[in-house]
């Protein structure tokens, strides 16, 4: 919420977070709930994986409908290591025609980068949400992770173009590798 108020206060905007559990099944989902761009930091596999086969359920009525999700951010992490991917919801999201850059109209979501049948579930489980999860991960792994999110939005937003759509992090190593676009 934090970084929203900062946001906020910079472009002038009214975002919203909203912390609070995302439904499971697309009955349960309001349309009015529904955001351009949906940042989540889920807890286990399903979690991630009913979010987005609700994402994708939701149907395109128009781009310019503040109601129709067009990009999942998603942070992931372990005790030091960790991932933001930035991905679009729909099969693909109409480019402006440019002489200068090479446009790209789909970038892939974490669902699409995890083979999460290769992932144990005892791999998967709190960490972000729950104050004993702190014991099991470096301090400053999600602030890490969150400011290094919001710097995607940034340049997204400033620049009106990314060249990286995520990153994974390792503080042990304290390396990051960028996932280009």
């Amino acid at each position: 919420q934090c970084l929203v108020t900062r946001i906020n206060n910079f472009f002038g905007n009214d975002w919203k977070a909203i912390p609070d559990i995302y439904p499971t099944i697309m009955k349960d989902t309001r349309r009015e709930n529904l955001a351009n761009i949906t940042i989540t930091c889920t807890d286990n596999i399903k979690s991630r994986l009913d979010l987005w086969n609700i994402l994708k359920a939701v149907p395109i009525s128009e781009y310019r409908s503040h109601e129709t999700p067009l990009y999942w951010m998603d942070f992931g992490n372990t005790q030091d290591t960790g991932q933001v991917i930035l991905g679009t919801v729909p099969k693909k999201i109409r480019q402006p025609a440019s002489k200068l850059y090479e446009t790209v109209e789909s970038l892939k979501v974490i669902t699409r980068y995890v083979k999460y049948e290769k992932v144990k579930e005892k791999d998967s489980g709190p960490s972000c949400s729950l104050a004993e999860a702190l014991e099991k991960q470096d301090l400053f792994i999600n602030s890490t992770l969150a400011q290094l999110g919001c710097n995607i939005l940034w340049k997204m937003f400033r620049n009106g173009m990314i060249e990286h759509h995520g990153l994974y992090l390792n503080l042990s190593t304290m390396k990051m590798n960028p996932i280009t676009v």
